[in-house]
């Protein structure tokens, strides 16, 4: 034991550090780190499977419930359900669901701060930019309170940094199941899917291409049947099999464009890209809703400003890196193809979903050295202001002072 507390002495450290952040968050807003919250509809869901029912037994006004067939459903892809059925077993009367959401977000923390210290990173900059895709993004206002949508959100990140470690220990398999899992939080995470596909299609050149096609297609059989899974429930549910929720929810109903239009793209992305954040003369901050997401997460700004230092000094772009750019842009184009960006929070969560991925995109290079990373002052200055903000706005954000 003191071995193992001597050897990952930094670790434990940064972990407690993290858990001390959340409580005095928790202590401001008026919140508990082991407390739950009325908005998580998964617990709702987990414990009406427990009683026979794939749907709830009354109408929460407050909740985004899809309304079919006279019956109340949670609008959302299932997986978290099926996460926190055990919990709902153990605890009967109330899951702790604000510590079960803080633990998937330490967890992520490590699995970033392994696969780094890995590449043979030096354990200052392991540390720093695990905090860095954790603390100084969005996700901290997410892993404060157990919301539907926020418990989603941090599930997914965790499953697709799975998916990352899964994909750099070269684990084909692994990969598909674990995003496959991932779109059961956030159905974008399919993106994902497709960019191993085609980057393990493209890059294994060393046989012919019909039976590299048969070496791909086979590894993606754990992935369909849980696809094939998450369809039959949507047609148990709503009689469709590519329907989990959202379409009957209300707002969408009742929306002239429905929920997914090129309507909303151009509106959207200018919020994404300019919706500001405001500094007054006395030093008050007030935020758009949503505001820019290169200032909400700045580590899409330092992941484009490493970017563009590498296609200078190499002059030529990666195969990994070039389908991560573009499925980073496809998956800006359909969040922003969507009615809303979020409703309630701070910053630009709906980005969120892309930060393991512009995690993969930082250490995407062709050996495990290059991997190694060093940081300049730019980017350490960056990634600084994105942890202050992100702790400041979380705060902000539950104290009911935003914007």
């Amino acid at each position: 034991m003191k071995k193992f507390f001597k050897k990952n002495s930094n670790i434990i450290i940064a972990v407690a550090f993290i858990i001390l952040v959340f409580i005095f968050i928790d202590d401001v807003v008026g919140k508990s780190i082991i407390g739950n919250t009325q908005w998580n509809s998964y617990e709702l869901q987990a414990r009406a499977w427990l009683n026979g029912h794939t749907y709830l037994e009354h109408n929460y006004e407050y909740l985004e419930l899809a309304i079919y067939n006279g019956k109340y459903f949670v609008s959302f892809p299932p997986l978290p359900s099926v996460i926190l059925l055990p919990l709902a077993i153990i605890f009967p009367r109330s899951i702790p669901g604000n510590f079960v959401i803080l633990v998937m977000f330490i967890i992520e923390f490590v699995i970033i701060y392994k696969i780094l210290k890995r590449y043979k990173n030096s354990e200052l900059v392991s540390l720093f930019l695990a905090g860095a895709f954790t603390l100084g993004t969005n996700l901290v206002s997410l892993t404060v309170d157990s919301g539907v949508w926020f418990i989603a959100q941090v599930f997914n990140n965790l499953l697709c940094i799975l998916a990352i470690d899964a994909f750099l220990k070269e684990k084909k398999y692994l990969v598909y199941f674990l995003l496959a899992l991932a779109v059961g939080c956030r159905p974008f995470s399919a993106i994902y899917m497709v960019m191993f596909f085609a980057y393990y299609l493209i890059s294994e050149k060393e046989v012919s291409f019909p039976k590299r096609l048969f070496n791909n297609i086979k590894p993606l059989i754990p992935a369909v049947i849980i696809a094939l899974i998450y369809m039959i429930y949507n047609y148990v549910r709503f009689d469709n099999i590519l329907e989990f929720g959202h379409n009957y929810l209300p707002e969408f109903i009742e929306a002239e464009h429905g929920q997914f239009s090129f309507y909303y793209l151009l509106p959207n992305l200018r919020q994404l890209f300019f919706n500001r954040m405001n500094i007054y003369d006395n030093l008050n901050l007030s935020f758009d809703m949503p505001f820019c997401f290169l200032i909400a997460n700045p580590v899409f700004i330092v992941y484009i400003y490493r970017s563009i230092k590498r296609i200078i000094k190499e002059k030529e772009i990666n195969l990994l890196r070039l389908l991560i750019a573009i499925s980073l842009i496809i998956n800006i184009i359909f969040i922003c193809m969507h009615r809303t960006l979020g409703a309630w929070q701070f910053g630009a969560r709906y980005t969120c979903d892309l930060l393991p991925f512009v995690f993969l995109g930082i250490i995407a290079y062709q050996n495990k050295k290059d991997r190694c990373i060093t940081l300049d002052k730019f980017e350490i200055i960056c990634i600084i202001f994105g942890i202050m903000l992100n702790i400041f706005g979380a705060i902000l954000m539950y104290s009911n002072k935003l914007y």
